[in-house]
């Protein structure tokens, strides 16, 4: 099946989707850096600033995301797809959709809890549900931490899919999530 017949996402799925990845791939990049600093170290601090608020903007993002998806029809998998195949990305799919939502919660919880500052981009402050529970904030801090590994494991086979489909199927998958390249009857398809 080639690109030109595979059906798309809605477009809002697409904006959606490239958005959260560019956040997401550099909260992770920041985050992973910061898990190598010293605590308390500039410019780990600020970072971490960062990292929270793209961490929250990322919840918000989900939501939207899984709204909009339940209110649009999601294109098939090209037919050369097997079984094994679509299962597999159904799982790594739902697992990055969890994370999207467990990540920023966990961390929320961690810096609420730990006492930590919770500006949305050094403009408000978010409420501090648990401020001061050191079981929450412990909690937080360890699901965190051990679901970053599971985060790096899945955009890795994300990514990892996504360069197969391109690269030795060259079956559309790809193409179904970026924006169209020409309208139709432009000077590429001869009309």
């Amino acid at each position: 099946m080639t690109a030109s017949v595979t059906p798309p996402y809605a477009p809002l799925l697409r904006w959606i989707h490239w958005t959260t990845a560019v956040l997401f791939i550099i909260a992770m990049l920041i985050g992973f850096y910061c898990g190598l600093q010293q605590p308390g170290t500039s410019p780990r601090r600020e970072l971490l600033e960062v990292h929270k608020s793209l961490g929250e903007t990322l919840f918000f993002l989900t939501i939207l995301r899984l709204l909009v998806r339940a209110a649009t029809k999601t294109p098939p998998q090209p037919a050369t797809s097997n079984a094994l195949v679509r299962v597999a990305a159904g799982l790594n799919h739902l697992v990055l959709y969890a994370l999207l939502v467990v990540m920023p919660v966990t961390g929320y919880l961690f810096s609420s809890a730990g006492g930590y500052r919770l500006k949305y981009f050094w403009t408000f402050d978010l409420p501090r549900l648990f401020a001061g529970n050191q079981v929450v904030a412990h909690l937080g801090e360890t699901v965190h931490g051990l679901l970053a590994w599971l985060v790096y494991a899945a955009v890795a086979a994300h990514i990892g899919a996504t360069f197969w489909h391109v690269i030795v199927k060259r079956d559309g998958t790809l193409a179904r999530m970026l924006p169209p390249r020409f309208p139709a009857g432009s000077v590429r398809d001869g009309s």
